[in-house]
């Protein structure tokens, strides 16, 4: 049997390095975008006791399913309205998705590709991101990869729970993002299936059953969408009424984003994800291209014929989703996510293979290339964390060092050991200064954020605030107040009230005739479109928008 040589005292180690990225990134303040959005989504389930209706600064939500909100507010029940609350939940799938990843590599090849491929995807960018900017990524990853496993262990088990928690799985996946959640994984076992050519399991009555039991499993939010919204055919929704919710969660919530309709798509970039894959699989993205084209060339080779040791579905399920989102016009870096367990299956499976066969000169060639990455990757570590936003924290510094040095000692062994080793213990570096350094110092110039610690520390009378011209759900959500929004400016007002809002739209306010009373200011950058004009000092002061809390007085 293959081996990484990787002891077990060296996967605590590795593990113990991400442990430290995945906590530190649980306290990143919320970004002003989908984070920020999805957690306000959430503090109106939790403020009004309400967990049938999706509200969205006052106005019904169409758009993703209840999972994320509903676990947010029963965090927030727990924990208190908090970033790490609202980021938990996430953190606690991502660590069940990994296990699955295990399970499923373990199934389908050994123990060892098993545990490396969950190292290989516990240590990928994009995932460790996804429970730092918590949007529906990471629990929808997880809940395939869960449900994937379950079906592939309901085809050699008898265990009535297989086939059950496989359903529930779908059901939660549905729960987060829509059809993807079934469609998914249904794709992955079909393969699984199709390449061992068991015809007559494919047509088996046990998957009439586990599609029976997944939709009782969907049935409490499909029953949601129905009181919000089929049962209200009056409301009007993006300029349309008699709205069907079942419907849209059923059919039109993932049909729209392939067509772009609805969702300002554009013009179709065929391309979009093969590049995106180089930074969002990162430090595997390059092994997991070798590997994917290595396995299907075996594939072609051997006509596709079934070889004991081998399978279909971890190559097929990724060409297949790939092309399908390739070919959508809505196209944004975190779809690729959902591939990210099976392409760590397909890297961790190839490289132990290459170690099975003594290919020492291949995986000297792969060594190189994982060693220039971690080049790469370090020289921006000192430029962003150097010369863009200096480090000055002392911890984040002996942490950052506990990484680097745990680096430089993984320079010895095999090239397959230092390939692993080095790769993850880079991904936990490089994560480590982006959550304790990188990403908070950007977060100073999010001008909700902070206008929010004006409020709180000033106890400005957060009833008394509306946004105008200008909206941040940021400081709705470090307020912990869900800020009314008043599109036009009264006469005159009879008691104090504050206004949150723009450059435009303290013109306006001064133009009205209003008494302004105050004024406060705060710069303000858009952080989830960063740009090397405000990233270099010298120049970010140039990219700044404002933001103002402005006191009017009768």
């Amino acid at each position: 049997m293959p081996t990484t040589s990787l002891s077990s005292s060296r996967y605590t180690v590795l593990w113990g390095l991400l442990a430290v990225a995945y906590v530190i990134g649980l306290f990143v303040p919320l970004m002003d975008s989908d984070a920020a959005h999805h957690a306000n989504i959430a503090l109106h389930m939790y403020q009004h006791d309400n967990f049938v209706d999706l509200v969205d600064k006052g106005r019904d939500y169409l758009d993703k399913p209840h999972l994320l909100f509903w676990l947010s507010a029963l965090s927030y029940y727990v924990f208190g309205v908090t970033t790490v609350a609202y980021k938990i939940p996430s953190l606690l799938f991502s660590l069940a998705g990994i296990w699955a990843t295990y399970r499923l590599g373990t199934r389908l090849y050994n123990r060892d590709t098993g545990r490396l491929a969950a190292l290989i995807l516990g240590s990928a960018q994009a995932f460790i991101l996804a429970c730092m900017d918590v949007r529906m990524d990471a629990i929808l990853t997880s809940c395939m990869i869960l449900a994937v496993w379950q079906l592939v262990e309901t085809v050699h088990s008898r265990k009535w729970y297989h086939p059950v928690l496989a359903a529930l799985f779908m059901a939660l996946g549905f729960s987060t993002k829509g059809l993807v959640g079934i469609v998914m994984p249904g794709v992955a076992i079909f393969f699984y299936l199709l390449y061992q050519r068991a015809f007559r399991q494919i047509f088996h009555p046990r998957w009439l059953l586990v599609g029976l039991m997944t939709a009782v499993f969907m049935l409490p939010v499909v029953y949601c969408y129905y009181l919000q919204f089929d049962r209200h055919p009056e409301k009007v929704i993006r300029g349309m009424t008699n709205i069907s919710g079942i419907k849209f969660i059923l059919w039109g919530q993932n049909i729209e984003r392939l067509d772009g309709k609805s969702w300002g798509g554009g013009k179709r970039d065929y391309f979009f994800y093969l590049h995106t894959m180089l930074w969002a699989f990162l430090p595997w993205s390059i092994l997991a291209y070798y590997a994917a084209g290595a396995r299907l060339k075996e594939l072609i080779q051997t006509g596709f014929r079934y070889i004991k040791g081998q399978e279909g579905l971890t190559t097929a399920t990724c060409i297949l989703i790939f092309i399908l989102i390739s070919l959508s016009k809505f196209q944004l870096p975190h779809y690729l996510n959902i591939l990210f367990p099976f392409f760590a299956i397909l890297v961790a499976a190839r490289l132990l293979n290459l170690a099975e066969r003594n290919r020492d000169k291949t995986l000297q060639i792969l060594w190189g290339i994982q060693a220039g990455i971690a080049l790469l990757l370090g020289l921006l570590l000192v430029v962003g964390n150097g010369w863009f936003f200096p480090l000055h924290n002392w911890l984040i510094a002996s942490l950052a060092a506990v990484a680097l040095l745990a680096c430089v000692s993984f320079l010895r062994g095999s090239a397959l050991v230092k390939l692993i080793s080095v790769s993850v213990g880079v991904a936990a570096l490089v994560n480590i200064l982006l959550s304790g350094n990188f990403y908070p110092a950007i977060m100073n110039y999010q001008g909700g954020t902070q206008l929010a610690k004006v409020a709180k520390e000033q106890q400005i009378p957060l009833d008394e605030v509306r946004f105008y011209q200008a909206h941040s759900f940021t400081f709705d959500f470090y307020t912990k107040h869900l800020t009314a929004i008043d599109s036009t400016l009264p006469a005159s007002v009879d008691k104090e009230r504050w206004y949150f809002t723009s450059t435009p739209g303290l013109e306006s306010i001064r133009a009205s005739g209003l008494k302004v009373a105050e004024v406060i200011e705060r710069d303000h950058f858009r952080v989830t479109r960063l740009s090397l004009k405000f990233l270099k000092p010298d120049t970010r002061p140039q990219t700044f928008e404002k933001y103002y809390l402005v006191k009017i007085e009768p």
